[in-house]
């Protein structure tokens, strides 16, 4: 029997990690973490990250492959992710809100090969946004449209993307990819719901040590540029900076920008016609049968 290599996508907060966990089991399948967060070790909490005890028996991968002062690209998951596919003979569930990940992956056309540049991006790190985004802007003005000016990591990729091509991005032509035939889903909820579950997760996340973690990261990790990026941290260090008048505070703004995430998130999933929404395990089963 051939193998079966299911995508399970969605929003944060949606339920995609228990969806996968309990379809693993169904159908003997190892999971792929598609997630920009949970590739860092130490960034238990704040990713979400399923803890050992659910991890038990289904292999997990692409968690906690690299420390948070290290560069992890879309080209470097799509290269750990083919390595993992192309050496197993069990089916395959790639889950995680990621979106370009599990993109590059999977789309027709192949990512083009730009390595990272930290010589370059440290001396970019130094202008700021709209600096960045001008500097993108008049060496590739298509780019630059289809990104916002606050977007700083986004923008900085594709002004090393264009100096490694030595040409635009937009005007970068990518060759075929040898794609996986895959089936995509994700979880069916409602805003309202999403959101609730979203409050919810921030709470709990809190009760568990969040802030303590946080502590943690600054002092294991004090030049981390992915930890002052990531919702959950980076209010903390706001808070630390005086943009707020105390913890709660905070906290109130992790729950308001993880929301507006997941609103993002959320749209964009919907757009996407591939992508088939459910409510539980069995009707994936009863689609890929």
């Amino acid at each position: 029997m051939n193998k079966k290599l299911i995508v399970l996508t969605g929003a944060t907060a949606s339920g995609k990690t228990k969806l996968s966990i309990t379809l693993a089991k169904k159908i003997n399948a190892i999971i792929i973490c598609a997630d920009s967060r949970i590739i860092y070790q130490d960034f238990d909490i704040v990713s979400a990250k399923p803890t050992i005890e659910e991890r038990s028996n289904i292999p997990h991968y692409l968690i906690d492959i690299i420390n948070p002062n290290q560069d992890f690209s879309a080209g470097d998951f799509v290269s750990e992710a083919k390595k993992i596919i192309d050496n197993t003979n069990q089916n395959i569930i790639i889950t995680g809100g990621t979106w370009f990940y599990i993109k590059s992956l999977l789309d027709d056309k192949m990512l083009p090969d730009c390595p990272i540049n930290k010589n370059l991006r440290e001396e970019l790190s130094a202008y700021s946004n709209q600096e960045l985004w001008e500097k993108l802007n008049k060496i590739d003005s298509k780019r630059a449209s289809l990104i916002h000016p606050n977007n700083k990591d986004k923008i900085i990729r594709s002004i090393e993307m264009c100096e490694a091509l030595n040409m635009p991005i937009s005007k970068y032509i990518r060759k075929d990819n040898n794609i996986y035939s895959s089936n995509w889903y994700m979880p069916s909820t409602t805003r309202e719901d999403l959101y609730s579950r979203i409050n919810q997760r921030v709470d709990e996340m809190m009760d568990l040590g969040l802030y303590d973690e946080w502590l943690k990261i600054t002092k294991k990790y004090p030049n981390s540029k992915v930890a002052k990026n990531t919702i959950g941290y980076k209010e903390f260090f706001e808070l630390e900076d005086g943009l707020y008048k105390d913890r709660n505070e905070a906290i109130e703004k992790i729950k308001q920008h993880t929301r507006n995430f997941a609103k993002r998130q959320l749209t964009y999933f919907r757009s996407n016609q591939n992508i088939k929404p459910i409510l539980s395990v069995d009707e994936i089963l009863e689609d890929i049968e």
